[in-house]
């Protein structure tokens, strides 16, 4: 009798292999790939990808993938390795989720993030993001939003929900050993070299709540906090930041100083 359980388990456990081994070789990667290009399209996106193949458990793997607007040459995502897992219990939300990992721009990621239909990818209504190790010289889309080419190592996290309420989130990054140009010269330099930035924000509405900007490298200290008021073009929106700022080097000082004009365009005044 015993036996005969044994059998039977290694016919189901055999049975559920080789369906599973039909299923990924007769996987419909043309069709899923066509689906997905209409969702995306829907949003005004355009997706590429070498391959779509299938992902335990409920998912979806792609193989270099991108994801530009339809209306520009911004690219905002390019990556090596996308994985997408459709969380089943959402269709029954009023919210569809599903997680993310992957690895893009010399680092990885991975979160989550909840649409209004899986037949319609942007824009989500929640999620959160998690970075590794992310090369900011390589994401070139950082150059679209801040109007400079920003280099460095980034990590953290964000996240993003958008209620009734309004539209909320937090910013915590650690970004390290990169630089930084400014927008004219200041004391002889025409960048900021950083060891490590610092940047604890919250988002509420239209506006960013900075709590926490901290620069340390070797020509500069400063510490900052305040507002960002969003504008439509990110590089346009304003700023309304207070601190201190420290010269380091042969130019040893400290003062008081705030930061006004936009993400393209700042204007350091003295206090």
């Amino acid at each position: 009798m015993n036996i005969l359980k044994k059998d039977m388990l290694w016919f189901v456990l055999y049975g559920i292999l080789i369906t599973g081994v039909f299923l990924y070789l007769l996987f419909p990667s043309d069709l899923v790939k066509s689906r997905l290009e209409e969702a995306f399209a829907a949003s005004n996106y355009i997706l590429k990808t070498e391959s779509v193949k299938p992902s335990l458990p409920l998912g979806l793997k792609f193989k270099d993938i991108s994801v530009s607007s339809a209306f520009s040459d911004s690219i905002p995502f390019q990556g090596k390795r996308l994985d997408l897992q459709f969380n089943p219990l959402s269709l029954f939300q009023k919210n569809k989720s599903f997680g993310f990992s992957g690895s893009a721009y010399g680092g990885s990621f991975k979160g989550h993030a909840g649409v209004i239909s899986f037949s319609r990818f942007y824009p989500f209504q929640e999620g959160d993001l998690n970075l590794q190790d992310i090369d900011l010289g390589k994401y070139a889309f950082l150059k679209t939003l801040m109007g400079k080419e920003i280099s460095g190592k980034a990590k953290g996290s964000l996240t993003y929900a958008a209620g009734k309420k309004g539209k909320s989130g937090s910013i915590n990054l650690v970004l390290t050993k990169g630089a930084y140009p400014l927008a004219e010269p200041f004391l002889g330099m025409n960048r900021v070299d950083f060891d490590i930035v610092e940047i604890k924000a919250r988002l509420l509405d239209n506006s960013i709540i900075v709590e926490k900007f901290s620069v340390s490298g070797p020509q500069v200290k400063y510490s900052l906090s305040g507002e960002i008021a969003l504008n439509e073009s990110f590089k346009d929106s304003s700023l309304n930041l207070k601190g201190d700022l420290e010269l380091l080097g042969q130019n040893k000082a400290k003062m008081k100083v705030t930061v006004v004009g936009t993400m393209n365009n700042p204007e350091l005044r003295y206090i």
